[in-house]
């Protein structure tokens, strides 16, 4: 990734606040020290895909997680980590959250997907806990007052971004819109066709949208052919198509139909880097020319972003956004237990948590959470596959910066494939 980052604070300077003994809660406990610096000891649950589909930010996740405990430590609470493998399904997580409960933890990191963060949340709410998801996007969770929080912004700061992305290239344009059923990617779907229609473009009626499992995915690429055969008008057709995996099965069948041949695909961020996708060489063949990237857009690191500890350096050589905001957020929670006591709960811990995230310099980005308790904006950058001395590589094609006031679009800068692939250093996708 194509990133500097810029030194604003380091980490290390959070203060220790005064706090007491209380209760016999075996997730925390709490002494002080000479000097009146408080000193604690407390366990955090992490609920991480270790083994499914998103092992690749789970493992990410649990790195930067054992790189804040010590950071955390050299603070002077002593963090333990118990982490579970959800493998990415929601019943496990439900089950992993119940059993982090009856150990008597309080605050859980994770989990990743917005279908195990809806799972866990009635519990997590009726049993005063604390839940900070590193990558949950879906806005039909933004609830104000819930035990979910959220280090990332919701689907709708997304989909301005693909939506501002789609509509960037002068001229007219029409957009057929196709996504899994899920609701991170109905959201993205529905914020993308929003934005475009802001800016000036059209939706086509009927949007496309397949079951999570088993589904016929060459059907769905013919329904999408379809759908943009049908379009009236002289206005460019375009596809906004977000999954996840599945991705590469769908545009591997779109590669077969004539009528998708010089179509422009964009995605969202459950495909993005996907390595389905770069190793399926019909599918990446076709995302890198006639889907002209496939550009889908992932949170990048603002350049005001705090420093990394040589910890997390050491853990993750390169910066990964979404793992980084998991180490924030193990941060963010000692600093507010460090504020709250460390046997806080309930509403107590959450406002705890919500009044140290907010102005916190972290190494994913300055924090600011809106009135849900999710980060109210990042920039994103939007990854693509490019065809590179005839091997697909996933590449940073180029930038989106969130704009000042909302409603207005936000700052692109596209390079496109810098190396091989349709449109090499074309401007626009």
């Amino acid at each position: 990734m194509r990133r500097l980052l810029i030194p604003l604070v380091l980490l290390a300077s959070i203060g220790l606040v005064a706090a007491s003994c209380g209760g016999d809660d075996s997730s925390s406990t709490t002494t002080t020290a000479a000097g009146g610096a408080a000193k604690g000891a407390v366990t955090i649950g992490a609920l991480l895909d270790l083994s499914g589909d998103g092992a690749s930010l789970g493992q990410g996740s649990k790195a930067a997680l054992e790189a804040a405990v010590t950071q955390a430590g050299a603070n002077g609470v002593e963090v333990t980590l118990d982490v579970r493998d959800t493998g990415g399904d929601p019943a496990t997580a439900l089950k992993e959250i119940q059993s982090l409960q009856e150990a008597g933890v309080t605050t859980v990191i994770g989990p990743q997907t917005s279908s195990e963060a809806k799972e866990v949340l009635s519990f997590a709410d009726e049993q005063g806990m604390l839940v900070i998801s590193q990558s949950s996007t879906a806005s039909t969770l933004a609830i104000p007052g819930d035990a979910l929080f959220r280090m990332i912004p919701t689907d709708q700061v997304e989909g301005v971004a693909s939506g501002d992305l789609i509509m960037v290239n002068p001229g007219p344009r029409k957009v057929v819109i196709a996504h899994r059923d899920d609701a991170g990617n109905a959201g993205l779907a529905s914020a993308v066709s929003t934005t475009v229609t802001a800016r000036g473009g059209t939706v086509v009626p009927g949007t496309i949208v397949y079951p999570a499992d088993g589904a016929d995915y060459a059907a769905v690429a013919q329904q999408i052919a379809d759908a943009v055969a049908g379009a009236d008008g002289e206005e460019e057709v375009v596809v906004y198509l977000a999954g996840f995996g599945e991705v590469a099965d769908i545009l591997a069948a779109a590669s077969t139909l004539t009528g998708l041949a010089d179509t422009a695909f964009y995605g969202g961020d459950g495909s993005a880097q996907s390595e389905a996708l770069i190793t399926d060489t019909t599918a990446a063949a076709f995302a890198a020319g006639p889907a002209r990237g496939y550009p889908s857009p992932l949170p990048t690191i603002a350049g005001d972003a705090a420093t990394p500890s040589e910890a997390l350096t050491a853990a993750l050589p390169e910066p990964e956004p979404l793992a980084y905001g998991a180490y924030d957020a193990l941060l963010i929670v000692v600093a507010a237990l460090q504020q709250a006591g460390f046997e806080s709960s309930g509403a107590q811990l959450r406002d705890a948590f919500a009044a140290a995230a907010n102005g916190f310099a972290g190494v994913s980005g300055p924090v600011e959470l809106d009135e849900a308790g999710d980060r109210a904006t990042m920039p994103f950058a939007f990854w693509g596959v490019c065809d590179v001395d005839g091997a697909f590589e996933w590449r940073d094609l180029g930038d989106w910066v969130p704009p000042q006031n909302a409603g207005e679009a936000g700052v692109i800068a596209y390079m496109g494939c810098l190396t091989g692939g349709v449109g090499s250093g074309a401007p626009t996708p």
